[in-house]
């Protein structure tokens, strides 16, 4: 194929998206709705995958060094501790800053009631372990469990678990909605691209009596179907940006209420748009060229015959 045909090709498809431009706008609205639902589902699920990264980020291990440990053996607990594998920060809390954290907790009177009773602190110095993956929680728990000097570990097993239950439940969510309105804007796109070769099926049968190849016929489409993708992954993520950025003014009382803060869309945008206008490429190439294979090899005959 020559570089004039190949001009020429692709002026066709820019022709035909002109000239089917009721088409054209039907599908583009239909897949910039898929990809509408796909950007608004991945928001909610950004932001909710977010929010349970900030709680795996308060669900500490608390490991408490023994009674009547010096200096030199909790220097050497801090660093067998940052050497654990699987161990995100390790903050080291010494006992005078934990007890007087809880007086603090405490009433006036209380709290003098307990500085005048205890003589000596009542509380062993620690550290504040975050591990870096839940689900390795329970191998880490063991290992931490093999250093020396070690009187005591708290952790919440139960809460890692359901943590890790929710984040794979929202993975495997999220790729289903993806691949389904993934297949439905394949779908539309093929559909549309049928009604158009149909259209235009004359058109095509004189382009196959002249001895034009498949791959000259399909050129066109393709181009076409690549136009749709690109402008609704476009549209698409300027409407999931609003659409965004309203809810968040919609619900702020709520998320400050909740202490909540809600990610900032312009860091996903671009990332969005590259995977909104990949798949509208995909869709748009993929249903041309599934379209034109089913119909140049399955119908050639009623094509040479119209």
């Amino acid at each position: 194929m020559t570089g004039s045909s190949l001009k020429y090709l692709i002026k066709e498809g820019f022709r035909n998206t002109w000239t089917n431009r009721m088409m054209s706008v039907a599908s583009i609205c239909v897949l910039m709705s898929c990809l509408v639902l796909i950007g608004s589902a991945s928001m909610v699920f950004l932001n909710i995958d977010a929010l349970i990264t900030s709680i795996e980020d308060e669900n500490v291990i608390m490991v408490f060094a023994s009674d009547n440990i010096n200096d030199e053996q909790l220097n050497q607990m801090s660093t067998s501790i940052k050497n654990t594998a699987n161990i995100k920060s390790v903050e080291f809390v010494p006992k005078e800053t934990a007890w007087q954290e809880q007086l603090d907790t405490m009433g006036k009177a209380e709290a003098e009631f307990f500085k005048e009773r205890s003589q000596d602190i009542p509380l062993p110095d620690a550290f504040k372990v975050t591990v870096d993956n839940l689900d390795y929680f329970d191998k880490t728990v063991k290992e931490l469990n093999t250093i020396d000097n070690i009187d005591t570990i708290r952790e919440n097993r139960d809460l890692a678990k359901k943590l890790v239950t929710i984040r794979q439940g929202i993975s495997v969510i999220a790729i289903v909605i993806v691949a389904v309105l993934f297949v439905i804007s394949l779908f539309i796109i093929s559909n549309t691209i049928r009604l158009t070769v149909y259209s235009r099926r004359l058109e095509i049968s004189i382009m196959k009596s002249v001895g034009a190849t498949n791959s000259f016929v399909q050129l066109p489409f393709v181009v076409e179907g690549m136009i749709l993708g690109i402008v609704s992954g476009a549209v698409g993520l300027g409407l999931v940006w609003g659409l965004y950025e309203l809810a968040i003014t919609q619900f702020s009382d709520l998320f400050k209420s909740l202490k909540l803060s809600p990610l900032a869309f312009v860091d996903y945008a671009l990332v969005m748009l590259g995977i909104f206008i990949a798949i509208g490429i995909i869709s748009g190439v993929g249903g041309s060229l599934i379209t034109m294979r089913k119909y140049l090899n399955k119908e050639g005959s009623e094509i040479s015959a119209v």
